[in-house]
């Protein structure tokens, strides 16, 4: 009887771990189509700002954003709660200032590696449509490689990405807490948020224009 008992217990515990290892397997699959659009998305990008000789590579970089980063859906998620109580207008303003600022960060962010590669490593399917590309960027002179990721909503070679990660951090989760600890500030004043925005995207132009 014991020896049966034991037999059972062993038998569940199979199925136990077995179904684990199908959850886990499930969670780390790959996807090829994301990781390659990241590659071409990542070479595009890098390849625009290492052409520092062009007069146009500012517009140019601008027109690579609006045309592969859904800013609309990052910049609602970093307002958080208070876009609940934001008028239409204000929430408008909001975007496209959020819009100038983000394409300021990413210029100001990518131009850092214009000089290296990022090289895509692997990927993992968060849930349908909605994939974490990794890379890393290729540097001999480095003791431990910088891990960039990048979050692609989309399917069939046609992605958008709405948040990037360096380091370990995500930029639209900082970007959030910074925003709601200045909102707080501010009596959630979103038309105030915008204005400061603004300020900051002309700040960090200022500051990659001297380089």
């Amino acid at each position: 009887m014991d020896r049966f008992l034991t037999m059972g217990r062993l038998s569940v515990l199979a199925a136990v771990f077995g179904c684990l290892a199908l959850v886990s397997a499930h969670a780390a699959i790959a996807n090829t189509d994301a990781e390659l659009f990241a590659q071409k998305l990542v070479d595009q990008g890098v390849g625009i700002l290492r052409n520092t000789g062009d007069p146009a590579r500012r517009a140019k970089f601008r027109e690579f954003i609006t045309q592969y980063a859904d800013a609309r859906k990052t910049a609602m998620f970093t307002l958080g709660n208070y876009r609940r109580t934001a008028s239409d207008t204000d929430l408008e303003a909001f975007v496209q200032a959020f819009t100038d600022y983000a394409t300021a960060v990413y210029e100001s962010r990518l131009d850092q590696y214009k000089g290296q590669t990022l090289k895509v490593v692997n990927s993992i399917d968060n849930k349908p449509g909605d994939v974490t590309v990794n890379t890393v960027v290729v540097d001999p002179n480095a003791r431990e490689p910088l891990r960039v990721a990048f979050r692609l909503l989309g399917g069939g070679g046609s992605y958008r990405f709405v948040d990037v990660q360096v380091a370990g951090i995500w930029l639209s989760i900082e970007q959030r807490e910074q925003f709601s600890a200045f909102l707080s500030q501010n009596n959630g004043s979103v038309p105030r948020l915008t204005a400061h925005l603004s300020t900051q995207a002309q700040q960090i132009n200022s500051g990659m224009a001297q380089r």
